[in-house]
């Protein structure tokens, strides 16, 4: 695979919080930003800049870029820790930086075990966990990538390339989560549920007329 057809890491987080999202993104060239979207970009400003600093018995990288051609993937590691494991052997510990507190529809760790598997790729070490970094709560959420993790992290990057050549834009589907979407107003996932809305409303109007009094007013 070439490097021109390998699709970014972030977007696997798309894919798995709404496929007609990642859709909207990639096939159809769509981006909105809202308050949470910038709030996130202003927030990884400090790891956005390529750093390669030492720091008591690791080595601290930022903005390092990463690339998985198994997986058809390339994008940037907010923060890339090499420690030491016991043999002296510098071990990558990838840390990415997320701006508030984890949601449960939130598909962080995918996104994270992807990075650990480029790394793994790129350098021919095992990369066993990794962290997840909170900016609100200044808390580290250390994740293990466990086969189960990885099966979905590599499932996600088929899905995302199947969708991707297919250059089809899934329906959309109301849920409580598209309240918070930067896509909202051109996802309109409920104005798309025409068969319901219309059912809906003709029966309305049967309930009502029903419920009218026979006869009406006298003249």
């Amino acid at each position: 695979m070439s490097d021109d057809d390998l699709l970014p890491i972030r977007y696997l987080n798309d894919l798995l919080f709404c496929e007609r999202r990642a859709a909207l993104h990639l096939n159809e060239q769509i981006w909105k930003d809202n308050q949470y979207t910038t709030e996130g970009l202003l927030a990884h400003k400090r790891v956005d800049i390529p750093k390669n600093l030492r720091r008591d018995d690791r080595r601290n990288v930022t903005a390092m870029w990463l690339v998985s051609h198994r997986l058809g993937l390339i994008g940037k590691a907010d923060l890339v820790e090499m420690r030491d494991n016991d043999a002296g052997q510098p071990i990558p510990y990838p840390v990415d930086f997320k701006r508030g507190k984890k949601r449960r529809w939130d598909n962080n760790e995918a996104q994270l075990c992807a990075q650990a598997i480029c790394l793994e790729e790129m350098l021919g070490v095992a990369v066993p966990r990794g962290a997840i970094f909170h900016i609100r709560s200044q808390h580290r959420e250390e994740i293990e990538f466990d086969q189960a993790l990885r099966e979905k992290t590599e499932r996600a990057a088929v899905r995302l390339r199947e969708l991707v050549e297919s250059r089809e834009t899934p329906l959309a589907k109301f849920k409580p989560k598209c309240k918070g979407c930067s896509l909202l107003e051109w996802c309109m996932p409920k104005s798309l549920r025409p068969r319901a809305t219309a059912a809906k409303y003709l029966q309305s109007i049967i309930d009502d007329t029903i419920a009218e009094p026979a006869g009406g007013d006298s003249l």
